[in-house]
């Protein structure tokens, strides 16, 4: 029984250690948006927001301010880490080593008609927690 509960937890301990999360703060340090106004993009700074992001493969997502949002992650070249969303629209991409980590959103850029959602990119320096 002691050999049998061994050899089970040899054999989750692969699994427990693949969907450890990680979680790090993530101050930002500089960002651009662009704004659909009167039939035409304008460009605009955006405000510094800080991000809460928890890495875990497809169990990840980020926070900001109050809103909460899901993402899906995976290991891309040389271990840094790329997310999705799960309209694709919004692209956060990390190096872990050095805490560098760019967020950016497009959806506005494939919407018609008079209103569309903001384009943005963001640069951050993130610290893990």
């Amino acid at each position: 029984m002691k050999k049998l509960t061994t050899l089970i937890l040899l054999l989750l301990s692969p699994l427990v250690i693949a969907q450890e999360k990680q979680i790090w703060t993530c101050p930002q340090v500089a960002g651009t948006q662009l704004t659909w106004e009167n039939g035409a993009w304008r460009q605009v700074g955006i405000e510094p927001t800080p991000i809460l992001l928890r890495l875990g493969g497809k169990y990840s997502s980020y926070r900001m301010s109050e809103e909460e949002r899901l993402l899906d992650c995976s290991e891309v070249l040389s271990g840094k880490i790329s997310c999705l969303d799960s309209l694709g629209s919004t692209l956060i991409y990390i190096d872990p080593t050095s805490g560098k980590m760019g967020r950016s959103i497009l959806f506005g850029a494939v919407q018609s008609g008079d209103s569309r959602s903001a384009l943005a990119a963001e640069a951050y320096n993130c610290t893990k927690l």
